[in-house]
């Protein structure tokens, strides 16, 4: 597997691990990782795992409320303006 590919994996355990927090599931979000892990090779597992663990442990939360979408907000407020 070469360096892109690894990246995307890493890329798609990140984004996951950034859904689960935006939708507002805090505390599941570590216990469910490898349940939500797509692949089945140890590599392509290892990978995904890492985006998803490095992504929890970030310090980034979510600006908006749980389900709510920031940037939609964010936009309506400088229309309104």
């Amino acid at each position: 597997m070469n360096a892109y590919e690894l990246s995307r994996l890493y890329r798609q355990g990140w984004n996951a691990a950034k859904t689960l927090l935006a939708d507002g599931h805090f505390d599941d979000a570590d216990a469910g990782a490898a349940a939500l892990n797509p692949y089945r090779t140890a590599e392509e597992r290892a990978r995904w795992s890492d985006g998803f663990t490095q992504a929890l442990s970030s310090g980034v939360k979510p600006f908006n409320a749980p389900g709510g979408s920031g940037w939609n907000r964010g936009r309506a407020r400088r229309d309104a303006s």
